[in-house]
Formats: structure tokens, C-alpha cells, sequence
């Protein structure tokens, strides 16, 4: 019986735990040192390699292709990509055998953004013109209050610690391509507003509508914070609440009576706004830096860097559906740019442009 009960208490140690938010997992990857100024590549390359393990222990998808020529095959291809994302780690373990690193990492792998956030990205935002939507049915109060939270959500957005105002602009956000701002009227006697390397478009929406049924209808209010990254990747965050409007005054929509209420109402739509606008920044800080690769002179190069947040101890994993999942380290880093490096030498510069990338601290 106590063998058998330590047997399963072995077992159990062994398989990974579960956390709140994903899967506690403990891998270890390896490298191989070439020479004594090799050491920190390799370092950061056994971590690499942990990092991708821990990652591939939450799941892979794996896809296999064959090209075939006159019903001969030619070749096979597997592509292998890991369905699980590390959401934070800790290096527990790192040491030299010989040449051979290995690196022993404890980490959080689910599908989404851990509720801890170890490390925040750093944002440079240009402020776009707002989208404020009004229902002709709302009260005429309700369309200058969303002009005034469209403010507040900018104000809010220059207050949060991980987020640069580069500038404002009142003109929407430019979705011609290059080609065509060449020959855009608003474009050659204003300018250009096109994101610069490294920065994100941040575009506040707010949407105004009654809705519901009877006396008192429902009047409801949606914030959504958008943002577009150089590479064209878009993402959203909202908010939304509601409040049950009075009923018809016999005095008509400007009778002084009902002003009270007004203020009322326009107080609980916009109570704890600046909360709201923190939650949603938090979240968008903490997803990873992501950026599409370019390959100049050899060299393969993000358009991030320092002031995104990145360090020489970050690892960019390929994030495109249509390859295996490669590492690269950084070997050069600058304010708003950062050249790579594949951890597989035999890979060429060429077979990674304009694959995107995300990138992990390794925590070296």
C-alpha cells in the first residue's frame, strides 16, 4: 500500500500544475557554446529553447504538406507550432556542462494574458481624430458628453506610465497605402500623420443609443479603445454602461426641472472612467511586443526596440501560421530598432522577412 502510494505521489510530482490562468509547467532547453564571447548568446539560447518547450507542453499544432511531381514525392514538410503561449516565467535553473548550457525555466503557459504582468511593453501613441457615434433618440446632452469622455479617454492615456503621446491629431487615421498618399489632396497640403517605426495609432471610439422598452428606456454608452500597431495588427479594448432614463416631462425636453437629472445621469455614465481606461491600458501594456521583420543588408531587423521595451535579453518567437515556430536573439538595439539573429545558424536572413515576430523576456 505505501508503495503504491509513493508511486503515485512520484507521478503526480511529475506532471505539470494548473494555475488560474494556465498551466505550471517546469522545461529545459540546451545550447551548445562556440567560444568564450559565445557565452551569453548561449545563455539566452538554452532559455530560448525552455522557453519554446514549456511553450509546446500546452499543446502543438502540427500540420504536414507534400509536393509531389507526376505522382512522385518530392518533398515533406511539418510544420509544428505551439498552441499554448508562456505567460510568464522564472529561470530556476542555469548551468554549464562543457560547452553545453542548459537552462531549467518554472512557467505559466495558457492561451491568453496572464492577470500578472511581470514585464509591460512601452507604447508611442499618435492620438487620431474620435469616432463618436450618437442615436438621433438620445438626449441632445449625450452627443457634447461623448465629446468630453472622447477627451478624457486621451487625457487618461497620457497619464498611464507605460504609454509616449508622440502627438494629436484631429484627422482620422491614414489607410491609403504610400503609393496613393503620393497623390491624396489632404495628404500633400497638410502632411502625412502615417505611424512612424515603432509606434501605435490609438483611435478612442464612443458610441451613444437608447435602447429597451416602456417609459424609462435604457440609455446606453460604449467606450472602445483602438489601437493599431506599424505592422497593421489592430486590437480592442470596451467598456459599456447603462442607465434607465426618466420619463417625459410634460414641460418639454427644456424644462428646468429635468436638469438635475441630467447631471445625474451624465455622473453614473462617467463614473469611474479613469478606472476603466487604467484596466484596459494594463491589459494592452502587458501583451508582448509584436513586429513584422524586414531584412535590410543581410541584416534582419525590427522595427522596436528600447523604447518599446525590449533589452538584449529578449528572444523574438515567429508568430505566422504558415511556418514552424523559430527563435531569433537580438544583436543589435537601438531606440525604435533591433537587428536579429536566428538560434538556427543554418537559417538564412531571407527566410524571415516579413514574417511577424513576438517577443518574450528570457530574463538574462
Amino acid at each position: 500500500m505505501r508503495l503504491t502510494l509513493l508511486v503515485l505521489g512520484l507521478m503526480l510530482a511529475a506532471l505539470p500544475l494548473r494555475a488560474a490562468e494556465g498551466l505550471v509547467v517546469r522545461a529545459t532547453g540546451f545550447a551548445i557554446q562556440s567560444g568564450a564571447e559565445d557565452a551569453a548568446s548561449a545563455k539566452r539560447r538554452a532559455v530560448a529553447d525552455a522557453l519554446l518547450q514549456a511553450a509546446l507542453s500546452g499543446g502543438a499544432s502540427v500540420t504536414g504538406h507534400t509536393v509531389m511531381d507526376k505522382s512522385v514525392i518530392t518533398s515533406d514538410l511539418l510544420i509544428v507550432r505551439p498552441v499554448g503561449r508562456v505567460l510568464r516565467h522564472q529561470i530556476v535553473e542555469l548551468s554549464q556542462n562543457g560547452a553545453t548550457w542548459s537552462a531549467t525555466i518554472e512557467a505559466v503557459v495558457g492561451a491568453g494574458v496572464s492577470g500578472e504582468c511581470t514585464r509591460r511593453r512601452n507604447l508611442s501613441l499618435i492620438v487620431y481624430a474620435p469616432v463618436v457615434a450618437v442615436e438621433p433618440q438620445a438626449p441632445a446632452w449625450t452627443e457634447p458628453l461623448a465629446m468630453e469622455v472622447a477627451k478624457q479617454m486621451v487625457r487618461r492615456l497620457e497619464a498611464h506610465p507605460a504609454t509616449e503621446l508622440v502627438r494629436v491629431t484631429d484627422r482620422a487615421f491614414p489607410r491609403l497605402s504610400k503609393k496613393r498618399e503620393a497623390t491624396d489632396y489632404e495628404t500633400l497640403t497638410r502632411g502625412s500623420v502615417r505611424l512612424g517605426e515603432g509606434e501605435h495609432a490609438f483611435i478612442p471610439v464612443v458610441e451613444v443609443e437608447v435602447g429597451g422598452m416602456g417609459m424609462k428606456p435604457d440609455l446606453r454608452m460604449r467606450i472602445e479603445m483602438v489601437l493599431i500597431a506599424g505592422s497593421g495588427e489592430e486590437s480592442r479594448q470596451a467598456a459599456e454602461r447603462s442607465v434607465k432614463l426618466p420619463g417625459v416631462s410634460p414641460l418639454g425636453r427644456l424644462a428646468i426641472a429635468i436638469e438635475p437629472d441630467r447631471r445625474q445621469l451624465a455622473a453614473q455614465l462617467t463614473e469611474g472612467l479613469e478606472r476603466e481606461m487604467d484596466r484596459l491600458l494594463d491589459i494592452e501594456t502587458c501583451k508582448p511586443v509584436t513586429a513584422r521583420l524586414d531584412v535590410a543588408g543581410g541584416k534582419i531587423v525590427a522595427p522596436v526596440g528600447r523604447q518599446q521595451g525590449l533589452t538584449r535579453g529578449s528572444i523574438a518567437f515567429t508568430a505566422d501560421a504558415d511556418f514552424s515556430t523559430e527563435m531569433l536573439e537580438v544583436v543589435e538595439l537601438a531606440a525604435n530598432r533591433a537587428v536579429l539573429r536566428p538560434l538556427d545558424p543554418g537559417r538564412g536572413a531571407k527566410a524571415f522577412a516579413g514574417r511577424p515576430v513576438r517577443f518574450v523576456e528570457a530574463g538574462l
